[in-house]
């Protein structure tokens, strides 16, 4: 069962633009079990009442979604691979660090 269809109706065009934009930043730094994790955690978001997705911009979200992930999983330490710092997520997704 793919995260899709798990989303709610409502939600699936917001949940299908948050995953593009997140899905290209692990295409050019990330790998497919980040990528598997983002994809989770915004389908999880898209499912809270009242999804808290359905405000603001899709580029924030996927930055947001991205660096927590990231955090959790020890992104940001340049011991583990996949590595990169929080600024790149920042910058590819034309988002400030204080947002």
């Amino acid at each position: 069962m793919s995260e899709m269809s798990k989303v709610p109706k409502a939600m699936q065009e917001k949940f299908a633009a948050i995953v593009q934009l997140a899905d290209a930043f692990c295409t050019q730094h990330l790998d497919d079990n980040y990528r598997k994790l983002i994809i989770g955690a915004t389908a999880a978001l898209s499912r809270k009442r009242p999804s808290p997705l359905a405000r603001g911009k899709e580029n924030i979200w996927a930055a947001a979604i991205v660096h927590a992930v990231g955090t959790v999983n020890f992104l940001f330490d340049s011991s583990q691979k996949p590595h990169c710092r929080a600024p790149q997520i920042y910058e590819f997704f034309g988002t400030a660090a204080s947002t």
